[in-house]
């Protein structure tokens, strides 16, 4: 789970002489899914920074409990080196138990690749979870494949490299800490693209009216900005009354930028 305290820069319309005011703003409530390397670490990052969300992934969370070797991660591990899905139940318990923390209700969240099962969507609904955005990553799955097996990870700075696509930099110290998933191997990526596929049909029958489907294959800083401009259209202001004349002309313009100054 990865929060950002600081929130996302807004225009201040109360200031004097402001032309203009906006809606209060929403926490925004996010799924996000696709399929393992379709590039949904990088737009996490990006979202968490730009909107200010708390991201949860069940899957990081449980992960650091088997690196951490604690009782959860002992049960845990053997479901995630063979690329298969932890009960519903642990998954519903592991998002609600965040879900229900009163910074996350006030910052918004960015679920990731939750739901993954229709048990899990239907467990959002019966709770009242109802989010607001479904963000579908597509990208074929030999691709995915091969971002998969040439991944490696930064722990420190949780950014992700791909020794073909994306080699790490030179730094020695940066080379000596990258680390590979264990499960970022042919056979297991295999079984969680079927699982993945498999479950996909029994989400969808909850998300689909709120579902949008982005490109994954193109570059990822085309791909950032549609998802950035699908989560906050930049059109959020509105022209407020005033009772000063209609500015139709240049002069208008000018004169008013003039009493401006003078105030």
């Amino acid at each position: 789970q990865r929060c950002c305290s600081r929130m996302p820069f807004r225009p201040d319309a109360s200031l004097p002489g402001a032309l203009v005011t906006e809606d209060p703003v929403q926490a925004p409530k996010l799924v996000i899914m696709g399929g393992p390397g379709c590039g949904k670490g990088t737009l996490c990052r990006e979202i968490v920074k730009k909107f200010g969300v708390c991201h949860i992934s069940v899957g990081d969370i449980l992960r650091q409990h088997v690196e951490e070797k604690t009782e959860l991660g002992l049960q845990v591990n053997e479901y995630l080196m063979n690329g298969r899905l932890v009960p519903d139940e642990l998954a519903i318990d592991i998002v609600f138990d965040h879900l229900n923390r009163p910074d996350i209700q006030a910052t918004g969240w960015l679920l990731d690749n939750f739901p993954r099962t229709q048990d899990q969507a239907e467990a959002m609904m019966d709770l009242q979870v109802f989010p607001e955005k479904f963000i579908l990553i597509d990208v074929p799955d030999s691709t995915l494949i091969e971002r998969c097996v040439g991944r490696l990870t930064d722990p420190v700075t949780g950014q992700i490299y791909h020794e073909k696509f994306l080699p790490p930099p030179s730094d020695p110290e940066i080379l000596a800490r990258l680390i590979r998933r264990k499960d970022d191997n042919e056979e297991a990526i295999q079984r969680r693209l079927e699982l993945y596929h498999e479950n996909m049909e029994g989400v969808l029958d909850f998300l689909e009216d709120m579902k949008k489907e982005f490109d994954g294959e193109q570059s990822a800083d085309i791909l950032k900005r549609e998802v950035c401009a699908y989560i906050k259209p930049d059109a959020p202001l509105y022209a407020r009354c005033s009772t000063l004349p209609a500015i139709v002309t240049g002069d208008d313009v000018r004169e008013a930028f003039k009493n401006r100054e003078e105030e």
